[in-house]
């Protein structure tokens, strides 16, 4: 008798317990929340509109289903798409539920998690469970070693194109026997070789144990489907498994995650067609619809209630995205913080206009308290930073790069510049190195090891070695090793002589052009473009160029205006220190240049943020970097026509929508002030090309023209000069 009061009294104290979950799992929650953490065990798709609270809902299910529905930690699997996000959940997991319960479960990305697997089942994987992981640099550097193997031309084969073509390839489930076979059908210009090298790589992966990122998947993928056991074990082990970012999976994830999910299962995933701005990497919306379907009794909730933007902005979100006609559910999202200060549109006649006065903006916050790391600049592009990143520095403003290089820190602008230091400095061997053999122009490293060989003895230059390798034949030297190796480099040297004798006679936005077009560099960055599927406008490497060749254009101006108004001391009283510092008007224009650049690009904070001098800076980064986060001020700035949507987009409705999906998700980043700024002309190649609003700007507009309440407001920004 007394044993079963004491059970009884336990049941009782585990009933009280549970209710007291309950409680706290849902205090503070709202309605569409508490329905999303408490519903019954079952299939469910929670469409979460942008600031809605969706990872709280994603942590507190997880907790009710361990403290209120007695679902082990061990059978629960959370799938998210960054290491970041897994460790963020696991962390507030932890806090519901205490932290040995929170290392039980399984909260992964879906590399991680089929890496863990493979681990397990190595062997019936056709793996020794010491297999390694090659990063994308060890993918690079393999493919380099078959394509030289192969006796390939490596000049027209580049091993990185060939490494995200293998992945690709692997994302659709294609494998090198598979693609050999029908290689035809895909279109692919350079099937053969292409078909041949993966063929290889799969070979040598085989026999060093070795697996890259989208193998990972795959071959767990491939594992599950062959081995009816290993599957049903793991439908024993996971009975709630848990999606987030559902939106951003591609077609190999969304098999897994059906592979993984036995008859027993719930799955609830987690996402906002809305927001699904990376199918140019596979990612599919769709999936969220093929979940409805293929999975049994789904239970739909939407949340649309944002804890984090101001109604003014969630208005033109609302509007902006409400064009779309292929939205899962319609959803309008209403907010908690209150009206707010309305959305300024900055009309600008220029690009140098528009940073400018983003600037001023900047600093007139900061000077009210702001901090400067509650504030972001987003653009499409990012050629569009150059204008920025200079204003910023001149301005005195801190900032720092997310989600990209700084424009002077990619690789195409390092070459150009290499060049131009050359011209400067033929003692530069840094630069030399650099670009001696890009474009491509056979010489390889035997060469180079050839001509660092007489510069050591010598001590000199790589240059000063070519012109006395060029000294000694016209002499009459034979001897046939020096005669060679001159031959290799004379076309590379002949090239440099031409760029010094154009850069005396041509003004130095043009000689750059013409530098870029002669050096091959034009056409040696479109055929990478045209190689990952990116347009001039699209975040390319030319047109990154074109942005370069356009900010000489405006140094040139800014010289020549100080030039002829020397003597004008009002000009000399509105130039800051730094301007002084930089521009020398008696030096050679482009060394003047360089150094100004160089000082530019000295200024900024490093990527991640680092720097004595300043903790507290501006954040600059694309849209799609900007996912997932939020800003008390943002800028939204190069909204223009052809930049957002994209030239290349508007070859398509899906295109369209997706870019009109882009602007929703940098629209929705900011809490408490949105800048939507557009330039009426903007510079690209040295030309000034007619820019104008977006189509989704006038569209917003459009749809509130007449209307009382306008949660916009239109600002001139060229009046505010004058």
């Amino acid at each position: 008798m007394d044993n079963f009061e004491f059970q009884d009294d336990d049941l009782l104290g585990d009933v009280a317990s549970k209710e007291s979950s309950k409680t706290k799992l849902l205090s503070g929650l709202n309605d569409s929340q508490k329905e999303a953490v408490s519903a019954p065990l079952s299939n469910m798709l929670v469409i979460a509109g942008a600031g809605t609270g969706k990872t709280r809902v994603l942590v507190s299910r997880i907790a009710w289903l361990i403290n209120v529905c007695s679902v082990e930690p061990r059978n629960i699997l959370a799938v998210t798409f960054t290491n970041k996000a897994a460790g963020e959940m696991r962390e507030r997991i932890g806090l519901m539920v205490g932290g040995f319960l929170e290392h039980q479960l399984w909260a992964s990305t879906f590399h991680s998690i089929c890496l863990r697997l493979l681990r397990a089942y190595a062997v019936p994987a056709g793996l020794q469970p010491n297999f390694t992981i090659l990063d994308t640099d060890s993918q690079t550097v393999l493919v380099k070693r078959i394509i030289k193997d192969l006796q390939f031309d490596s000049k027209e084969i580049k091993a990185s194109d060939v490494v995200s073509r293998i992945s690709k390839l692997k994302e659709n489930r294609i494998r090198a026997q598979a693609y050999y076979e029908r290689g035809h059908q895909l279109g692919d210009p350079q099937f053969k070789e292409n078909s041949q090298i993966y063929l290889a790589y799969e070979k040598i992966c085989q026999q060093e144990n070795s697996v890259d990122f989208s193998e990972l998947l795959l071959r767990t993928v491939e594992l599950l489907e062959s081995n009816e056991g290993i599957r049903q074990l793991q439908h024993k082990r996971f009975k709630e498994i848990l999606v987030d970012e559902f939106q951003d999976t591609n077609s190999l994830q969304y098999t897994f995650l059906r592979l993984i999910a036995g008859e027993n299962s719930h799955v609830m995933v987690v996402g906002d067609d809305d927001q699904s701005i990376y199918g140019w990497r596979g990612a599919d919306y769709k999936n969220m619809k093929k979940f409805v379907s293929e999975f049994d009794n789904v239970k739909e909730i939407v949340l649309a209630l944002n804890y984090r933007s101001s109604q003014k902005i969630l208005d033109v979100a609302n509007t902006l995205i409400a064009e779309n006609d292929d939205r899962m559910k319609e959803k309008v999202l209403k907010g908690t913080s209150g009206a707010g200060e309305f959305v300024d549109i900055l009309n600008c006649p220029t690009e140098q206009y528009e940073s400018d006065y983003v600037c001023k903006c900047i600093e007139k916050l900061h000077d009210a308290g702001e901090h400067y790391s509650d504030i972001a600049i987003l653009y499409r592009n990012n050629y569009l930073s150059l204008s920025f990143e200079q204003r910023l520095t001149r301005y005195r403003i801190p900032f720092v790069m997310f989600g990209g290089q700084k424009f002077f820190e990619r690789a195409e602008i390092l070459d150009a510049l290499a060049y131009m230091r050359l011209l400067v400095n033929e003692d530069d061997d840094t630069a030399a190195l650099r670009i001696i053999n890009v474009p491509a122009r056979k010489i390889g490293p035997k060469v180079i090891t050839d001509l660092r060989t007489i510069c050591e003895e010598r001590n000199c230059s790589i240059l000063k070695t070519i012109k006395l390798l060029q000294a000694h034949i016209d002499a009459g030297g034979k001897e046939k090793t020096l005669v060679s190796l001159y031959k290799k480099v004379q076309p590379f040297f002949a090239l440099l002589e031409d760029f010094k004798s154009k850069k005396e006679t041509m003004p130095l936005n043009e000689f750059v052009d013409y530098m870029l077009r002669v050096s091959g560099l034009y056409e040696y960055y479109q055929a990478k473009d045209a190689k990952e599927g990116k347009s001039d406008s699209d975040n390319s490497r030319v047109a990154n160029l074109g942005a370069l060749v356009s900010n000489v254009k405006d140094f040139v101006i800014s010289l020549e205006n100080m030039q002829n108004s020397a003597d004008d001391t009002q000009i000399q009283e509105n130039l800051t220190s730094d301007d002084a510092d930089a521009i020398d008007l008696s030096q050679d224009p482009l060394l003047t240049y360089l150094s100004n650049i160089t000082l530019v690009s000295t200024g900024e904070l490093k990527e991640d943020g680092s720097d004595d001098k300043h903790a507290d800076a501006v954040n600059m980064m694309t849209i799609h970097s900007s996912k997932g986060l939020e800003f008390k001020y943002v800028f939204l700035v190069g909204f223009e026509a052809e930049i957002l949507p994209s030239r290349r987009s508007l070859e398509s409705k899906r295109g369209v929508n997706e870019e009109r999906r882009l602007a929703y998700v940098g629209v929705t980043r900011a809490k408490s002030k949105l800048f939507i700024s557009y330039a009426r002309t903007r510079s690209l190649f040295g030309n000034t090309n007619r820019a104008g609003a977006s189509d989704f700007l006038r569209e917003t507009v459009a749809t509130y023209n007449g209307a009382k309440e306008k949660p916009y407001q239109i600002i001139n920004v060229q009046s505010l000069y004058s």
